[in-house]
């Protein structure tokens, strides 16, 4: 059902170009509370999360070339800058 759950793949194509700036800035760990809040998930349910992490791994990797953003390595955030 999550194949053709157009909601679901929304949110999975959103999810990846998150991915996809981080992984583009040198990061390697995507912070799970913090993507749900991005996406909307209200504060109580996403701060369930707050502990979780993911790693971007080399299968992230392929995928962010399948939607296309190689274009974002080519821009990194000014040193210094947090990313949250």
């Amino acid at each position: 059902m999550q194949d053709t759950d157009p909601l679901y793949q929304y949110v999975r194509q959103v999810m990846l170009e998150i991915m996809a700036v981080l992984w583009a800035n040198g990061q390697t760990t995507l912070h799970v509370g913090a993507v749900m809040r991005l996406l909307g998930v209200p504060e109580e349910a996403a701060s369930l999360h707050d502990d979780e992490r993911l790693d971007i791994t080399e299968n992230e990797q392929e995928l962010m070339q399948m939607i296309r953003l190689h274009s974002l390595s080519s821009h990194h955030v000014p040193a210094g800058t947090t990313i949250h």
